[in-house]
């Protein structure tokens, strides 16, 4: 390549895996598209449910799902919850609050732990998921969950290595279509 003698590391490694990503064409190659398309539908399938969910009953995607883990399960912890939704617990304490200010959640001091906050569904709560579509994340932590273990960790590693070769690892995973406490914080909306 023209320059690649003033360029550095990384530019250097960015045209290593274009050169093995893109045909001669300077087309994605198959197994590419193959993957982005797979992504495609994975986030439109969250998209789309998201948007079902604050339709039908006006929450969003993420909140549904919150709602969903802690009608399996409660009276739990904001980490005990965050280990039930797959995420940290700044992302789903976002999501709590709100529900607790729409009154769909209810926030009490633990029985057991006095330190600790439980955290249990109201019955407007519990009408809500009655009326409500399914979640997509639980569908989506089903499908996972049925891949055999080895298959599972694969796929972790290499979608660890998309994230740290796209460079976007420094980003904070909140839930689906949530806004995380750094966007909160700056003004912005509708993280995915």
């Amino acid at each position: 390549m023209y320059g690649n003698q003033y360029m550095g590391a990384k530019a250097k490694r960015r045209d290593a895996l274009e050169a093995q990503v893109f045909d001669d064409k300077r087309t994605p190659a198959v197994e590419v598209r193959e993957v982005l398309n797979s992504l495609r539908q994975i986030v439109r399938s969250l998209r789309v449910s998201s948007r079902a969910a604050e339709q039908r009953v006006g929450l969003s995607g993420a909140q549904l799902f919150v709602l969903s883990c802690l009608a399996r399960q409660s009276p739990c912890s904001v980490n005990e919850l965050a280990a039930r939704t797959a995420t940290d617990q700044s992302s789903v304490s976002v999501v709590v609050s709100r529900l607790v200010n729409m009154g769909h959640v209810r926030r009490s001091k633990s029985k057991t732990d006095r330190r600790s906050v439980d955290l249990s569904l109201t019955r407007s709560g519990r009408a809500l998921l009655g009326s409500a579509p399914e979640a997509a994340q639980d569908r989506l932590i089903a499908a996972l969950s049925q891949l055999p273990k080895a298959q599972l960790k694969t796929l972790s590693r290499l979608l660890g290595k998309v994230v740290e070769v796209a460079e976007v690892a420094e980003q904070v995973p909140s839930l689906f279509f949530e806004d995380s406490p750094a966007s909160l914080a700056k003004g912005r909306s509708r993280n995915v």
